[in-house]
């Protein structure tokens, strides 16, 4: 089964430069992509050339969103758009950027869910919201999703990363490292 990484990162977000500002040293995407790279391959899509130069020399491939719409568009839609240029992998890993301390762990469970038969799996807050900073799935289940706005998992993992929106998020996130 080839099962991928997946990460995109805006050039312009809610928080300025959120997906590429310092983060404990290095670049936030840089965190997860560095996580990513450990499966077998890894995609970042941006429209931000310099995010798409910097994964290149970590060793992600990479794919240019050049659709305005596809960078505010449900994940669905915009994971629809990245399947041809991934060479259609049977599954994908979804890694958040804006959840730079997501543990590793997490990312090896969701693939070996994957690789047993579970169509999709999403994390959640401890809360029990649902926020995604992993969103994984088959092929299959994305070709046939019904509701981008409702995500319908199999399985939820409860993960306690932070998911930076905001300055306090950004600090509290910091203090996980």
């Amino acid at each position: 089964m080839r099962i991928v990484g997946l990460m995109g990162v805006k050039k312009n977000s809610s928080l300025p430069k959120k997906g590429y500002r310092d983060f404990g040293g290095k670049p936030m995407f840089q965190w997860n992509l560095e996580k990513g790279l450990k499966l077998d391959e890894m995609y970042v899509t941006s429209d931000y050339d310099f995010v798409l130069r910097e994964a290149e020399k970590l060793g992600a491939k990479t794919i240019k969103r050049e659709d305005p719409y596809l960078m505010e568009c449900p994940n669905i839609i915009y994971y629809k758009y990245c399947m041809p240029f991934m060479g259609n992998p049977d599954a994908f890993i979804a890694i958040q950027v804006n959840s730079p301390t997501v543990n590793f762990k997490l990312i090896e469970i969701t693939k070996k869910l994957l690789e047993i038969g579970v169509q999709e799996i999403i994390t959640i807050f401890p809360d029990k919201e649902i926020y995604g900073s992993i969103w994984a799935m088959t092929r299959e289940r994305l070709e046939n999703y019904q509701d981008p706005y409702n995500p319908s998992a199999e399985v939820l993992i409860i993960d306690p990363s932070i998911d930076i929106h905001s300055k306090s998020d950004l600090f509290e996130a910091i203090k996980q490292l």
